[in-house]
């Protein structure tokens, strides 16, 4: 068979597949397709010297297709997480460089929406999951990230223990880390981390303490001279005293008569 090499962004994605399972099983793994593919079209076929479904712009012989055997062998993470954790990026639109996946007598194609349907090949892929990839040129050659680290997973005891054990021995050695804490540029003393940030904290507390106290006499004296600054209010006028009622039996007031004029309208001399 003429020399081939499997597309970039399929190597990537079986890389990752090796970094989150490193001792998954590899028996149903596969890429180049065997005799009986070579009669059909299919992906696993070379797409310069073998028959397949699109022949892309590049004259490299390539193929487009990889088997990922589904025993993964790490507690709670499964094929069947990962086939519908990369669906999911497919149907949003942030993975475009698959064309189809095939698992468990399930088919799933980028041309349909991946919408599931039902697999009805000599194979019904219980073994493995198959991934075919995108014959664009762009895409196939991305080795991008498929973020299959990202695939939430339960950390056993194990796990728990160890990185336990890498906090604590990082933590060590901050703490006895040393800095120079002599800050009059006269000599120089070596102090441990540690021991520096917990004066250092101490002291930062009682500093926000004096700045808190120091803001509220702060906010207090401007209220003070808010008000002193608006203008005195004037004292509102007396109210109008409202004459008393006459009683009902006193006799009204007698008209006010003008004194008599002489003729010619003057005084009288």
């Amino acid at each position: 068979m003429a020399n081939w090499t499997l597309v970039p962004s399929l190597v990537a994605l079986r890389n990752e597949f090796n970094r989150i399972a490193p001792g998954r099983d590899h028996s149903s793994d596969g890429s180049i397709g065997d005799a009986a593919h070579q009669h059909e079209v299919c992906d696993h076929n070379p797409d310069e010297t073998g028959s397949v479904p699109i022949h892309d712009a590049d004259r490299k012989n390539e193929v487009h297709a990889i088997d990922v055997d589904s025993d993964l062998r790490v507690p709670g993470l499964s094929m069947e997480k990962v086939v519908q954790f990369l669906l999911a990026r497919c149907r949003s639109g942030a993975e475009k460089r698959l064309r189809y996946i095939i698992y468990n007598r399930r088919i799933w194609e980028a041309s349909n929406g991946w919408k599931q349907r039902t697999y009805t090949g000599s194979s019904a892929h219980t073994e493995h999951a198959h991934f075919s990839a995108s014959y664009d040129t762009a895409r196939e050659a991305s080795t991008a990230s498929w973020h299959l680290e990202d695939i939430p997973v339960a950390l056993t005891a194990d796990d728990k223990k160890r990185i336990s054990q890498q906090i604590t021995a990082q933590v060590a050695r901050i703490w006895q880390y040393k800095v120079d804490v002599d800050v009059s540029e006269k000599g120089v003393n070596m102090q441990p981390t540690g021991g520096v940030l917990r004066y250092g904290s101490s002291e930062h507390h009682e500093i926000l303490n004096r700045l808190a106290a120091v803001s509220a006499q702060v906010a207090d004296l401007t209220a003070k001279v808010e008000q002193l600054g608006q203008p005195a209010s004037a004292p509102a006028p007396p109210a109008a005293e409202e004459p008393a009622p006459a009683a009902a039996d006193a006799p009204a007031p007698a008209a006010a008569v003008a004194p008599p004029q002489q003729g010619g309208g003057l005084p009288p001399q």
